[in-house]
């Protein structure tokens, strides 16, 4: 029965952090209606990725605007989630191993383009395409594959 739960919880966390993923960048590129919290991402590291066949140096050093946003934000969401981990503890650390792959993955990517076409084309495309609105997954393509928005 332990087991079951434990693989019950570390399913559907990976999966909900999947599906958390391609909404949450999905609403960074809306940045019209929240423009204070998301213009910064799409006017600033889909320029600066576009203009430098996906490389973006600012995931070079953390300390950078973009980094920090970015690990600002993980961290609020790992915080909002927080309440998981008394109640289901193997989600929760599912989702934190989950931001950790994420953020990761996204910064090895934009620092080695040879890497990031390699291992996530799907993100590769979604900077470097002609349509910056598709390829809403960055870890992995299975939500966009699901929903038919992977180009």
């Amino acid at each position: 029965m332990f087991l079951l739960s434990v693989f019950l919880q570390v399913t559907c966390a990976w999966f909900y952090g999947h599906i958390l993923e391609y909404i949450l960048h999905r609403v960074m590129h809306d940045y019209k209606r929240f423009p204070f919290f998301f213009k910064h991402h799409f006017r600033g590291h889909h320029k600066i990725s576009r203009q430098n066949e996906m490389k973006d140096d600012s995931y070079i050093n953390i300390y950078t605007k973009s980094s920090l946003f970015e690990v600002l934000g993980l961290s609020i969401g790992l915080i909002v989630h927080l309440p998981i981990l008394f109640f289901f503890p193997f989600a929760y650390i599912t989702l934190l191993l989950s931001v950790a792959q994420y953020y990761c993955m996204h910064r090895k990517a934009h620092i080695d383009i040879a890497w990031g076409k390699k291992v996530m084309p799907w993100h590769y495309k979604h900077h470097m395409s002609k349509n910056q609105h598709k390829n809403w997954g960055v870890r992995s393509d299975i939500i966009d594959r699901m929903v038919k928005t992977l180009s």
